[in-house]
Order: structure tokens, then C-alpha cells, then sequence
């Protein structure tokens, strides 16, 4: 799932992120963590990072990370900062329905018109993804490019999953359900609707749009 509010565009001079894990972040900023708003209507994603989080690390549901924006003063001494968003990581897998149609003689013999295989994409869910609303469709230019630092954070997230397949665990895709105000974002982010065959396991939020990035080529064989 994930929340980000429309209003007026604006920009920001300086984006120095600092991605702490949650009980870190607890740790050293307890009061900042109480600070966290992602809007009106939205108080589910900050009841989560304030009672649900932990627990979701404790039971094996998904670990949080918090994402800070640094304030330096002219020395480049930190003398401040800003909760800007979290996101939720966890394993998972996309089940998929492997289809090929059977020749005739096997029609004949079986009485199946396909060979049919359940299978799965590993895969790692972005559970929760929530942007603070001082930060909402806030823009940063970097190296020339502009973009919401929402997008500039999605950006990152891939970046870690890329390290992480490619050094500590192999997967193949990033997942999540997404808000319907959303989808555009994630869309512009590379997920794409999951496909006719794919059948995501059921979750809390299985009401929402399942989405997928693959970060790896995926072979699936689905005969109409």
C-alpha cells in the first residue's frame, strides 16, 4: 500500500536522506517518530509505524526503515532532522499459472486440453510505503532532474533490492498493493499490474491493485 496526497507542487534547495532502520530511528528520535502524518483519512500508515511496525518485525512480517532528511548547518554539522517517509519490506512470492496447450494425441489421452503448473516469482514486497505530508509532491533537482522525493525514495528502494539480489539473496521481483491514487505513481516507477495468470496470495490488502517490477527476466508460458 502506499499514500501520497495531491496538492501544489513545491521544491526544496536540499534533500540529504538518511535511511535508519525503525528501532534505530525509535532509539535516537523518539519524539520525531511521534511526528510522523501522512494526512487526513490516512491515519492507518501513522497508527502502523507508531504500534504495528515492531510487531510486524517481531513476527517475521516485515522489517521498517525510516527515511530522515538531514539539516546541516554551514559547517556540515547535523543540527536537525525530518521524518519524510518509512516502507515495510518482506519476502514473498507471486503465484503464477504455467499454461501450454497439449497436441491432440495428448488431448486424446489425457482429456486436458493444457499442461498446467503452479509456480511462484520470488520476489520482495513492499508492504507499507508512506510519505510524511510535508514531504508529499515536494520536489528535489538533482544532477538535472527534478522529481517528487517520493520518486527520488522509490528510487532508492530499488537500488537496495538490486543489492540485495545481487549479493545477500536472489529474487526476481518487487511487489506491492497499491491505493487507487497511487497507481499512477507506481506506474511511473516501473510496477505494472500484475499479469491475467498471476494470482497473488491473499492479505489484507488483496482489495487493492496488485502490482509488479521484475528486477530479473521472468519466463512464464500462458497458451490462451
Amino acid at each position: 500500500m502506499a499514500k501520497e496526497n495531491k496538492k501544489a507542487h513545491k521544491h526544496i534547495e536540499d534533500f540529504n536522506p538518511d535511511v535508519m532502520s525503525l528501532e534505530k530511528s525509535y532509539q535516537d528520535f523518539s519524539s520525531k517518530m511521534q511526528l510522523f502524518n501522512a494526512g487526513s483519512g490516512y491515519e492507518n500508515f501513522n497508527d502502523f509505524i507508531v504500534s504495528e511496525a515492531s510487531e510486524y518485525k517481531n513476527t517475521g512480517d516485515g522489517v521498517t526503515y525510516v527515511v530522515w532528511n538531514i539539516l546541516y548547518d554551514k559547517d556540515n554539522i547535523e543540527i536537525d532532522r525530518d521524518i519524510v517517509s518509512y516502507y515495510t519490506l518482506s519476502a514473498t512470492a507471486i503465484p503464477y499459472e504455467d499454461r501450454i496447450r497439449c497436441d491432440e494425441e495428448e488431448v486424446l489421452e489425457t482429456g486436458e486440453e493444457f499442461d498446467i503448473e503452479i509456480c511462484g516469482i520470488s520476489a520482495l514486497e513492499i508492504k507499507m510505503f508512506a510519505v510524511n505530508q510535508n514531504y508529499q509532491d515536494v520536489f528535489f533537482k538533482y544532477a538535472g532532474e527534478d522529481l517528487p522525493i517520493s520518486a527520488w525514495i522509490m528510487r532508492s528502494i530499488i537500488d537496495y533490492a538490486y543489492s540485495l539480489l545481487d549479493g545477500v539473496i536472489g529474487f526476481k521481483a518487487l511487489f506491492l498493493h497499491s491505493l487507487p491514487e497511487a497507481e499512477s505513481f507506481y506506474t511511473a516507477n516501473g510496477f505494472n499490474p500484475v499479469e491475467v495468470n498471476m494470482q497473488p496470495l491473499h492479505c489484507v490488502d488483496s482489495e487493492y491493485t496488485a502490482m509488479y517490477l521484475a528486477l530479473k527476466e521472468v519466463h512464464m508460458n500462458y497458451d490462451e
